[in-house]
């Protein structure tokens, strides 16, 4: 009861406190438009992307989302100058102990050339987060305890995420703001909860070996109020934009294997594995990513100004 019971304060905390509030995936390169909406449209063709992450397995309650995106370019300059429309569309699903968020949202990113070499979007996700309550997987010493019983089961709310990006054939850069409304709800066992803004930079540069490798560095930071900073450093070495293997270090959590290859030319496998090295290795093993991306252009095909960490 005890070991249940740290669980989910610990649990809890990630959302009536001002802690981490949003999921994390390791494999972020394949998966950046889950982060930021200017990333729609990237692609010249229609970018599907599925995922599933297990976080801490054989940890009681631990996370574990699964999503699903797609972008795609609306509508381009007829004079061939860079500048288009895209939209898109993210799903996601979070759970972690007596908790389940899901997430729809819808982007809009509009692209313009700032050089013939480089790219600029801003974008914009508009879309509603649902919170679920289930009583049921909490254990407590007193079962009338009123912060549980007069809790809402369920509560709804918007979210805005604005984001820019920055892109060429050897580098890009974006940053983007998540739950910038801030909003505040009332949630189990308090008064009122305040969702936290979060930020994130992400950025990574492409370096070439020889006619067929080269090594992608990249960097994905990420801040709230009163959490400490999480930073991601990722490592990948790239065979001909087919076969990408890599490291991860992420300094609140853990270290990681990547890989990422491409499967008859219209498909995209990634996976990572993560040892966890913080505290919490000592009561679970060890994180799994599955990425699976569909581009009906196949891989091969990039757009004028497509960074290869992403193609």
């Amino acid at each position: 009861m005890i070991k249940q019971i740290s669980i989910l304060l610990f649990l809890t905390s990630s959302f009536v406190g001002f802690s981490q509030q949003v999921p994390q995936f390791t494999n972020y390169l394949t998966n950046q438009f889950a982060y930021n909406p200017a990333v729609a449209g990237s692609k010249d063709c229609l970018d599907i992307t599925l995922g599933h992450r297990t976080q801490w397995s054989g940890f009681e309650g631990a996370p574990v989302t699964t999503y699903g995106s797609f972008n795609t370019t609306l509508k381009q300059d007829k004079f061939g100058l860079g500048y288009k429309h895209a939209i898109g569309l993210v799903v996601l699903n979070d759970s972690y102990g007596p908790f389940n968020r899901s997430k729809l949202k819808a982007a809009y990113a509009y692209h313009l050339p700032l050089t013939r070499d480089i790219l600029f979007s801003m974008g914009m996700f508009f879309g509603v987060e649902q919170v679920n309550f289930d009583a049921n997987d909490v254990t407590l010493i007193n079962y009338n305890d009123d912060a549980i019983n007069n809790s809402r089961r369920s509560i709804i709310f918007p979210e805005i995420t604005p984001g820019i990006f920055l892109q060429s054939d050897l580098w890009f850069a974006g940053a983007t703001l998540q739950q910038t409304l801030g909003n505040r709800k009332k949630a189990v066992g308090t008064d009122e909860t305040k969702l936290t803004r979060h930020g994130s930079l992400m950025g990574g540069l492409n370096i070439p070996l020889t006619n067929d490798w080269s090594i992608v560095p990249s960097t994905l930071f990420k801040f709230s109020k009163a959490a400490p900073w999480a930073i991601d450093v990722n490592v990948m070495a790239d065979f001909k934009r087919k076969l990408s293997l890599g490291i991860s270090y992420r300094n609140t959590d853990a270290v990681a294997a990547l890989i990422n290859f491409n499967l008859l030319n219209y498909f995209r496998v990634g996976y990572a594995y993560d040892y966890t090295i913080s505290k919490i290795r000592f009561g679970a093993f060890n994180s799994h990513e599955i990425t699976l991306m569909i581009n009906p252009c196949g891989f091969k095909e990039a757009s004028k100004y497509a960074c290869p960490t992403f193609n």
